[in-house]
């Protein structure tokens, strides 16, 4: 397209100059406007090709922007008998369970973000049950050892704090922090100190994340999204990803208005 303009350019400041400069030769000016005119077609055409392709990148960007949904059997003890931690009413009609990992920046932007709205408006509102359970990847070194203090804090009533912290903090995880926030909570330090060396809670990592590999996540944050009933989570969808306010609402909303 530049060669093209470049050309149109040029044999327009040589027109005039053809003109004012030798005595008129009709024949040669009406070939220069007949090259430019189809210089011009030419360009239409490359122009509009142009066109067409920004608009299909636009429409495959978009189909790559949007979230990708995928279809879960319905799950059995989803809430692990009550021993995993939750917050909402127990009486809800529909429960997401994130997975997680305390160095993942993109649940760190899940949870600054997005978390207080859906705590706001579904949560606290009793329609949604909020569960969570821990997926810390490999390759994040701290995120297990953060994990079991965050299910240590659980055992004493203040996780959801103990999360807060951690994520706040996902730079600087370790023993120390998690000693100091526990002190900061007013847990039993004893007690905690010793939960953080109880090899069954490392094990129930493991089971969390042999249960998020079965279910084929594969990163963090994965959330199952699906409607409670009779003790089981049925139409379950796994969303995978930091995905807007909007995305899990519309989910909530089309789970909240199918009939039992």
């Amino acid at each position: 397209m530049l060669k093209y303009g470049k050309s149109i350019y040029t044999m327009l400041l040589s027109i005039p100059l053809i003109v004012g400069c030798q005595p008129a030769n009709d024949e040669k000016i009406e070939s220069e406007l007949a090259a430019l005119r189809q210089e011009v077609k030419d360009l239409k055409v490359q122009v509009e090709s142009i066109n067409s392709d920004i608009e299909l990148a636009k429409e495959n960007a978009a189909k790559a922007a949007k979230p990708k949904f995928r279809t879960l059997p319905d799950q059995k003890d989803f809430d692990g008998n009550g021993t995993i931690p939750s917050m909402g009413d127990d009486n809800a009609t529909i429960a997401i369970i994130e997975f997680s990992d305390y160095q993942c920046p993109y649940c760190k932007r899940f949870t600054d973000n997005t978390f207080a709205k859906i705590k706001q408006n579904y949560v606290d509102s009793g329609k949604v049950k909020y569960l969570t359970r821990d997926f810390p990847l490999g390759f994040h070194p701290q995120a297990k050892g953060a994990a079991i203090a965050a299910n240590c804090s659980f055992k004493q009533g203040e996780y959801w704090p103990m999360r807060h912290a951690l994520f706040s903090n996902m730079r600087n995880l370790n023993t120390a922090l998690y000693q100091k926030t526990a002190s900061d909570l007013k847990l039993d330090i004893e007690k905690f100190s010793a939960c953080l060396e109880d090899p069954q809670m490392a094990e129930n990592v493991e089971n969390d994340i042999a249960l998020a590999s079965t279910l084929g996540i594969r990163g963090t944050p994965s959330f199952v999204v699906g409607r409670i009933e009779n003790g089981q989570l049925v139409g379950a969808q796994l969303v995978v990803g930091a995905q807007d306010y909007r995305v899990f609402s519309a989910l909530f909303d089309d789970l909240l208005k199918t009939p039992k």
